[in-house]
C-alpha cells in the first residue's frame, strides 16, 4: 500500500510539473501581427462563393447531376454516391496535377503548360480511356479558345 501511495504520489509531482508551461510573453513587434491580420484578410477576401454558398473549387457535385442529364436522362444519383466521385474526381485532378508538374520539372520550366497536362494524362490513364480523355480534353480546350 505504501509502495502505491509513493507511486501516485510520484506520477502526480511529474504530471504537475508537465502541466505547468512556460508561457513566453507575446511579441513586442507590432508590425509582425499587423501583417499576420493582412494575410488573414487577404485570404478570406480572394475565398468566393457560389449560390449554394461553398466555395469554387471544393466540391463537383453540382456538375454531377447536368453531366448525368445529358448522359441519361432521368436518373439520379444517391448522395454517398456523389461523395464517391466528388473524391474520385479530386483523387484523379490531383494525380494529373502532380504528374504535370513533374514532367514540367524535368523539363526545367516554371510553368505547366497544357502539353504536359496532356501528357500526365496519357500516363495515368490506361489504354483507349486515355486516348479518348486526350481527345475530348484537346477538344473542350479548342472550343474555349474558339469561343474568345
Amino acid at each position: 500500500m505504501a509502495a502505491a501511495s509513493a507511486m501516485a504520489e510520484a506520477s502526480s509531482e511529474t504530471t504537475s510539473e508537465e502541466g505547468q508551461s512556460i508561457r513566453e510573453p507575446k511579441e513586442a513587434n507590432s508590425t509582425t501581427a499587423q501583417k499576420q491580420k493582412r494575410r488573414r484578410r487577404r485570404g478570406s477576401r480572394r475565398r468566393h462563393t457560389n449560390r449554394h454558398g461553398d466555395s469554387f473549387g471544393d466540391s463537383f457535385a453540382p456538375y454531377f447531376p447536368r453531366v448525368l442529364k445529358q448522359v441519361h436522362q432521368g436518373l439520379s444519383l444517391s448522395q454517398e454516391a456523389v461523395s464517391v466521385m466528388d473524391s474520385m474526381i479530386h483523387d484523379i485532378l490531383d494525380r494529373i496535377t502532380t504528374k504535370a508538374g513533374q514532367l514540367a520539372r524535368y523539363t526545367k520550366r516554371v510553368t505547366i503548360t497544357s502539353r504536359d497536362i496532356q501528357m500526365a494524362v496519357r500516363l495515368l490513364l490506361p489504354g483507349k480511356m486515355g486516348k479518348l480523355a486526350e481527345a475530348q480534353g484537346t477538344n473542350a480546350a479548342l472550343r474555349y479558345t474558339k469561343s474568345k
